[in-house]
């Protein structure tokens, strides 16, 4: 069975429980899944988005949202494209103040060890970041 795009409205409704008729809906979603009787997919940028959402206009810790992102796609029946490194990404994104888009970028250089061209010095605090500036030895 192929899998169902989620949205970055239903994983909102997941995490805020607001407003309760979707989020109910949405909970018994993933009681499907669990169960086997559907899968479910999330695409980075929707969890980007999300978390865009979350910490900003719902204004949740991110340490909190990382968290419950992190717990959702690993939930059975979910499939999370680039799984290991959006793990990674919000790892990051939870303990630090990088915002999630760098700490994808940075979970990206890790575990493909390869450099970030940046201007961005919170690069080089992350362990296992290679940062180079643009202009410099890239060879």
């Amino acid at each position: 069975m192929k899998p169902l795009r989620l949205d970055t409205n239903v994983l909102v409704r997941f995490v805020t429980g607001e407003p309760a008729n979707q989020a109910a809906r949405v909970a018994a979603l993933f009681a499907a899944a669990e169960a086997g009787k559907v899968r479910l997919a999330v695409l980075p940028m929707v969890l980007a988005e999300t978390v865009f959402v979350l910490t900003g206009f719902y204004a949740h810790p991110r340490s909190k949202v990382a968290k419950i992102l992190a717990q959702l796609i690993t939930c059975p029946g979910v499939h999370a494209e680039e799984r290991q490194r959006i793990l990674h990404a919000l790892g990051l994104f939870g303990a630090g103040k990088m915002d999630f888009v760098d700490c994808y970028l940075a979970a990206a250089s890790v575990l493909e060890m390869r450099p970030v061209v940046s201007f961005d010095k919170d690069f080089d605090k992350l362990h296992g970041v290679s940062r180079i500036m643009p202009g410099g030895d890239v060879g």
